[in-house]
């Protein structure tokens, strides 16, 4: 995936060069005479003096501005795809800190588990969770605004019909195939979070008498409840369009039955599946932007510019 996506992020830093508003060129003005400096001399008596006629200089032609208007596909590479692959980038190096958090997690809980169980246990593993669920929101920030930057119908319309929105259409349907699966890898990241905050609640309410009293009711074997996805209760995320390209987590090598109750193990690697799979489809993506940047490269604007004066 590093791979990939690096190359897109190199080809997109090319782009700035792009116009996406007016072109402006300036006729060569003709350089002004060097004046000479006067010659001294004594000054004849004024009655003697002989009128001089007056110099005429060549006027200098005004520039020239000729306005041009970019090509859509190209002020599109520069307003909404690069930042969509820039936020690409940053999920990719958010989902990369996963496995090791996992794995250590699962260490932690295994080790408390087989040991008496100590406040210092419980901070190491309290705060290994609490790394686990920063990794969520900036994931959620990310795709939402992904998803929204590709949803612009101004620049991405539903039925295309020039060449540059057909481009357009297949970079907006490449760019959402690896949001998908960056969005299993948040649910995947997300669903574990919880179902181990629930069980700890659970743990913490059968050992706390109080809690027992108030309840009244034995809570061992109370199945955690299905985790929520966040990407579809987040009410942030109310007019987006849902990813066409969407994938079920049950669909991902490895993932059995509900996340929170995976193994460890089979997590990571239905993590290591989901990178592969990134990988994949950022390498489609990898070539098509480039096709796209050499295309505006070569014709950066619409042709027939007319100039004015």
């Amino acid at each position: 995936m590093r791979a990939g996506i690096l190359a897109i992020v190199a080809i997109a830093a090319l782009l700035v060069a792009v116009p996406s508003y007016a072109l402006s060129t300036s006729a060569s003005p003709t350089p002004k005479p060097t004046p000479k400096p006067a010659a001294h001399h004594t000054p004849k008596p004024r009655a003697h003096q002989t009128p001089k006629p007056m110099l005429h200089h060549t006027p200098i032609p005004l520039p020239v501005i000729y306005h041009g208007t970019a090509r859509p596909l190209c002020a599109a590479l520069v307003k909404n795809v690069r930042p969509v692959i820039g936020m690409l980038i940053q999920n990719e190096q958010t989902i990369a800190k996963s496995p090791p958090l996992l794995q250590r997690y699962n260490r932690d809980l295994s080790d408390t588990n087989n040991s008496i169980q100590s406040g210092a246990d419980n901070a190491e593993r309290d705060m290994t969770l609490y790394h686990l669920e920063q990794l969520v929101t900036p994931l959620v920030n990310n795709i939402q605004a992904a998803e929204r930057e590709l949803d612009d119908t101004s620049v991405f319309p539903a039925n295309p019909q020039t060449e540059d929105q057909k481009q357009l259409d297949e970079l907006r349907e490449e760019l959402l195939k690896v949001l998908a699966t960056q969005a299993v890898s948040l649910d995947i990241i997300n669903g574990y979070v919880q179902t181990q905050q629930l069980a700890e609640m659970q743990t913490q309410g059968l050992q706390d008498p109080n809690m027992q009293a108030a309840t009244g009711a034995d809570m061992i074997g109370t199945p955690a409840p299905t985790t929520p996805n966040p990407m579809l209760v987040d009410p942030n995320q109310a007019g987006i369009q849902q990813n066409p390209y969407e994938m079920d987590p049950l669909a991902v090598p490895g993932i059995t039955g509900s996340v929170g109750h995976t193994p460890v193990s089979r997590l990571i690697d239905a993590m290591e599946w989901l990178r592969t799979e990134t990988n994949r489809r950022a390498g489609i993506l990898d070539q098509s932007v480039v096709q796209a940047a050499n295309s505006c490269k070569a014709n950066p604007t619409e042709p027939a510019a007319t100039p004015s004066p």
